[in-house]
């Protein structure tokens, strides 16, 4: 193999190691994203579960 093919291939697997980093963090943020919406919907449930329970403790 010579020099230009190997520089090739050297450049190639470090362009290929960067793009699974990159898909990695990807896939990290992605689950934190997804973490912090089930959080946000957890807390707006509480919160109307308080308030329909004002209501229902108003009218009773």
């Amino acid at each position: 193999m010579n020099s230009k093919k190997q520089k090739r291939l050297a450049t190639t697997r470090k362009l290929m190691d960067k793009a699974k980093e990159r898909t990695g963090l990807s896939s990290e943020l992605e689950q934190d994203l997804e973490n912090l919406g089930l959080q946000r919907r957890m807390k707006q449930l509480e919160l109307e579960s308080k308030f329909l329970k004002n209501l229902n403790d108003e009218r009773v």
